[in-house]
């Protein structure tokens, strides 16, 4: 790992490299024996040469207590047109770890790095649902929001230049969505760890619940990600064209989205 000592001597931010598969956690995923944290330990180790950067912040107390994942925005596993910016893909802090500024010190260590490889500055994807970083964090760092998408995606972006172009969602949602025709599809990618789990649950449920087939389908490259039909991207589920799910879910919510989709009486 390498690592660089931030404003306490004891607050390091450590940086992955491809002989640390097992040694950290990823997402809050930590045993690197479940068919996620593989998935996802291999999909970082292809995109490190795309630029991607993933960081921990450790501390004595705390030990790895937060983690940063993100990548020159051309190549960002997003839904948006980010080119020279650095994009933020997601950061995730222990519970117990949080409120005690360390997700600031992850923003600033990825401004750093935009600095210095004098890109526009740095953007990011938000929303309200609790399963994506709030962009209260986002905003008292000196981001601003320059997009919204329905239902509650935020772009927010820091420039490092004032007149910098700004990003933007890629948008055409809807016609995005139609190309997918009838039926369940499942779209998946090694970019969250929750992913796989999420594929075996909804295949179970729709073959044994609907006597349905899934299509699934895997994103495997960013310019796949970045065209897709909603913002997030890389995980979610759509039924005859329409989203019902814009990011992972369990087989039970899936299975309640489904009933009242198709109809089905619940007693």
């Amino acid at each position: 790992m390498k690592t660089s000592n931030k404003a306490k001597v004891e607050v390091q931010i450590i940086e992955m490299t491809p002989k640390d598969a097992g040694e950290v956690s990823l997402c809050g995923h930590k045993d690197p024996s479940k068919e996620g944290y593989r998935h996802k330990f291999q999909w970082i180790m292809k995109r490190m040469s795309e630029g991607l950067k993933v960081k921990m912040l450790s501390t004595p107390d705390d030990g790895l207590a937060g983690y940063i994942e993100y990548v020159p925005g051309a190549r960002a596993w997003r839904a948006v047109n980010a080119e020279n910016y650095m994009f933020i893909h997601c950061i995730y802090m222990q519970a117990r770890c949080k409120g005690k500024g360390y997700g600031t010190l992850l923003i600033e260590d990825c401004v750093k790095d935009a600095r210095k490889a004098n890109m526009n500055g740095v953007a990011v994807v938000t929303r309200e649902d609790t399963f994506m970083v709030g962009k209260e964090l986002f905003l008292k760092n000196g981001f601003e929001e320059v997009e919204k998408a329905l239902p509650d995606f935020s772009l927010l972006v820091k420039r490092c230049k004032k007149s910098a172009p700004t990003p933007s969602f890629r948008g055409q949602w809807d016609k995005k969505r139609k190309k997918f025709g009838k039926g369940l599809t499942i779209i998946t990618s090694g970019q969250c760890p929750q992913n796989v789990k999420m594929v075996n649950d909804i295949t179970e449920i729709a073959r044994e619940r609907y006597d349905m087939e899934p299509r699934i389908v895997e994103y495997r490259s960013y310019r796949q990600a970045q065209n897709a039909p909603w913002p997030y991207a890389v995980s979610g589920v759509l039924y005859d064209g329409k989203l019902v799910a814009d990011h992972p879910i369990s087989g039970t919510r899936f299975q309640n989205i489904m009933d009242k989709e198709i109809g089905i009486q619940v007693k």
